[in-house]
């Protein structure tokens, strides 16, 4: 396929066709930074996601035809200059290497001068919805968990005198949950 025609099918597969409220999507051949609102940027991208409210996330597409090997260094070079012009503006940007087979995927955060290759990504391209998630997912702090764990018991334990292990925990994991929505935890000692 030419990289037209896979322009083209990028286009409705991530989504960037359908027509959405205070975002700036689509794809081309023709339109530059500098009309998508990067002043001076006379650079071409392959295909766009740029939402108005700056601290969402951006998606940059660069596309290439059926015969391309998206893992050269040039098709990356060029990626991520894309991304980098795209980072004046967005704090997070993704940007996808596509030649209608192969997917890439590279994640940067500005401010941070780190470029993360996603290796774990779906192989082949998927809806806008899967990229953006890649910057929402939540991780665990297990030591976060273990320290507030501890103090919990502790407290429990020694201010007040609860020696029941069952009952610590249950208290334990309503205080966790309690600290997960944002509650302010407070305790007073007994008269």
């Amino acid at each position: 396929m030419t990289e037209d025609e896979i322009r083209d099918n990028a286009k409705v597969i991530l989504g960037f066709d359908e027509k959405a409220p205070d975002v700036k999507q689509g794809t081309g051949q023709i339109t530059t930074f500098n009309q998508l609102g990067f002043k001076g940027v006379s650079d071409k991208p392959d295909g766009w996601y740029l939402p108005n409210d700056k601290q969402d996330i951006a998606l940059i597409l660069e596309t290439k035809s059926g015969k391309e090997d998206v893992f050269l260094e040039k098709h990356y070079v060029e990626l991520v200059k894309n991304i980098e012009i795209t980072a004046q503006q967005y704090k997070r940007v993704v940007g996808i290497l596509y030649n209608g087979t192969d997917v890439r995927v590279i994640k940067h955060i500005k401010g941070s001068e780190q470029y993360e290759e996603i290796a774990d990504v779906a192989k082949t391209l998927q809806n806008k919805r899967y990229y953006i998630a890649l910057f929402k997912e939540n991780r665990i702090n297990k030591q976060l968990i273990y320290s507030l764990t501890k103090k919990i018991n502790d407290c429990l334990h020694v201010q007040f005198g609860i020696k029941n292990l069952y009952h610590r925990m249950i208290i334990t994991a309503c205080a966790l949950v309690a600290k997960r929505y944002g509650a302010m935890l407070r305790y007073s000692l007994p008269p």
